[in-house]
This record gives structure tokens, C-alpha cells and sequence, in this order.
């Protein structure tokens, strides 16, 4: 198997893990980092061994690049993902991919162009709940889906914006709905498919920020099923809720815990339990993050030896259908209108 060689964009929280995950996976070998915060590049090339650099540029200089993990700022991420692209890098990109779907397709076009692989980072899809009722839903098990609900209710209080303040940033961050609900989006879309239409109330109640802290979105999707995504980090003291439920003509199944780490309640028909879930070897606070991590890395390097290799990755191509609903959601939400998200696809 041929090694790929990983570069980190972005030295921060999100970018240190990626780089942890990375060492542990066999295949895997991380080339470079890179930050224009001199001191967090410098500490991190030195603490993994390898070479670090302080311009996105200088970095795609390094022709044994691979792939480049983008770690930045939402705000940034279309921008040094396409740089990445037509430099004839491979992309990781966190979420999310872009935050106008016009962006997004560019990432899209400029990958194909070059004959690239572009991946966003996905994560819960790797979540033993969420893999089982996947696979259900894609057997057939499940039938036609109906109704899909999410509750994101989680706390972030003033230091963690001040500890980043690109988080506040509207032209940063996007808003609440890219930066934390984004994960729930891809969710419910992998679950209910194509939205048409989409309805969105969005406020700051609490929190001194330039984005909303708070916000609900009614999707309506191309198979006539619909769905809910209630979202806020105005919770006291702590996160207090993330779930999903999923109702559909042949079941009613709820995954929660505190990362959507646990099958709450699960009806299926002719289905009566659910022992196929494994739980993590190797969770940490962040719940799933660090198994999940690592087997999305080992899909990427799985994949970059045989393309016929999928497993869970999220493709650029796929991703954009999230995009789109979340940026048809901030419309809807400063227009107080229904966004038509199918019409927008057609006009694209």
C-alpha cells in the first residue's frame, strides 16, 4: 500500500487532531503544517517531525504533498481548498466545504479540472448508531422516510468565543448553522435526500456575537418526506441535547447520548434488536471524534491505493446539497419567505 502524505492547513484545535489521528493510522504520514500563526506552525512541525510553513502558498510548493487537510476558518475553507486543487494537491476539507453554493461547485469543477479528489470531513457518519440505521435505511429496511428531527441544544459561552474570535465573525464563521449545525444538515440530507424548499428562523438571543445563537429550519425534501433541524448554544452551563430521530413507513428510531453515540429508542419492523454496534475502542471527550477520525483518515488513505473505494467518505459532489440548504436557510430566515432550494439548482 502506498503511503499518502497528509499536510495540515490550519495549527489550531481542529488541525492538532487531525494531525494525531494521522500519525496513528498505518499508510499515513504527515509531510507538513502550516499556520500564519508563526509560533503554533513552528511548535506543531516540531512536536510531529516534519516541515512547517507559515504561507498556504510555500506550502503547495512541496511536491510530496499529497493531500491537504484544511483546517481553517469556515470563511476560508472554498478559497484554500480550490488553491489546493489547482496546485495539484488532493483536499480534506472541514466542515463546512464552503458557505455559498457557488463556491462549492467551483471546488467541485476545479477538482474535476485538475483530476483531484476532494473529501469533506463527515465524521458522525462514522458513529456506530448512525452507520447501523444507514445501512438499514439503504437495505431497504426501513422504507419510505416521512419525517426527520434534530435537536442540537448545546452551550458555548463567551471565552469560547474570545479564545477564537473568528467564530463570531459572520463572514468567518457563516453563522451557527455552518459552524456547529452543519453536522446535523448532512444528516438529515443523507437520510432524506434532495431539499426543495426550506423555511428558516434565525436570532441572536443570548450570546454577543455577529451570527445567530439560535435558529429553526423546516426542510421539505424531493420525495415529499420533511424535515426539522432545531438548533441553539444558549444551553446553561453545558451541552444538553444532540439528537436525531428518523420516522419512516417501516420504523421510528431516536440516536442521542451526547454525541450521537447511542440508540435512544428504536421500533423497526421485523427488526427487534440492535447488537450490531460496536462501541469505540478509543473515545475521548469529544465523544466519537477521535475513533471517527481516524476511520475517515483510513478511508482516505484506502481510497487514494483504490479509487473503487468508498466506505464513508463525503465526496465534494455531495456535500454541496447541504450547502445549499443551509445558505437557502439563511435566506429564508432574513426574508421570512420559503426558499425554493430545487429552483436554485436548475438556475446553477
Amino acid at each position: 500500500m502506498k503511503t499518502v502524505n497528509f499536510a495540515i492547513l490550519g495549527c489550531g484545535n481542529i488541525g492538532s487532531r487531525h494531525t494525531e489521528r494521522i500519525k496513528e493510522i498505518e499508510g499515513a504520514n504527515l509531510q507538513a503544517v502550516c499556520d500564519i500563526a508563526e509560533d503554533k506552525a513552528k511548535s506543531l512541525g516540531e512536536k510531529y517531525g516534519c516541515s512547517y510553513y507559515f504561507k498556504l502558498e510555500d506550502m503547495l510548493k512541496n511536491p510530496n504533498i499529497d493531500f491537504v487537510n484544511v483546517c481553517t476558518p469556515c470563511g476560508l475553507h472554498a478559497r484554500q481548498s480550490i488553491a489546493a486543487l489547482k496546485a495539484g494537491k488532493n483536499v480534506l476539507s472541514e466542515k463546512p466545504m464552503a458557505i455559498f453554493a457557488k463556491d462549492a461547485l467551483q471546488m467541485v469543477q476545479v477538482a474535476g479540472e485538475n483530476k483531484r479528489k476532494l473529501f469533506i470531513v463527515k465524521q458522525n457518519r462514522y458513529n456506530p448508531p448512525i452507520k447501523l440505521v444507514r445501512q438499514l435505511a439503504t437495505d431497504g429496511k426501513l422504507g419510505e422516510p416521512i419525517l426527520f428531527i434534530a435537536n442540537m441544544i448545546w452551550n458555548r459561552n463567551e471565552e469560547y468565543y474570545q479564545k477564537s474570535p473568528w467564530r463570531r465573525s459572520l463572514k468567518m464563521a457563516g453563522g451557527t448553522l455552518y459552524n456547529q449545525a452543519s453536522h446535523f444538515v448532512d444528516l438529515m440530507l443523507s437520510f432524506m435526500g434532495k431539499p426543495e424548499n426550506v423555511y428558516a428562523l434565525m436570532g441572536t438571543k443570548k450570546m454577543d456575537i455577529e451570527i445567530e445563537d439560535t435558529g429553526t429550519i423546516t426542510s421539505e425534501f424531493e420525495n415529499g418526506s420533511f424535515g426539522v433541524l432545531n438548533y441553539t448554544v444558549t444551553a446553561t452551563n453545558r451541552n444538553y441535547e444532540g439528537s436525531i430521530t428518523l420516522i419512516s413507513s417501516k420504523g421510528t428510531i431516536k440516536i442521542g447520548g451526547e454525541y450521537l453515540d447511542k440508540i435512544d429508542y428504536f421500533q423497526v419492523e421485523g427488526i427487534d434488536s440492535f447488537d450490531s454496534i460496536e462501541a469505540p475502542t478509543n473515545p475521548d471527550v469529544y465523544g466519537f471524534f477521535q475513533e471517527s477520525m481516524s476511520k475517515l483518515i483510513l478511508d482516505v488513505v484506502k481510497n487514494f491505493n483504490d479509487p473503487s473505494y468508498v466506505g464513508d467518505l463525503v465526496t465534494g459532489q455531495e456535500a454541496i446539497g447541504g450547502v445549499r440548504l443551509m445558505e437557502g436557510a439563511m435566506e429564508s430566515a432574513k426574508t421570512k419567505k420559503i426558499v425554493n432550494i430545487s429552483l436554485k439548482r436548475i438556475q446553477e
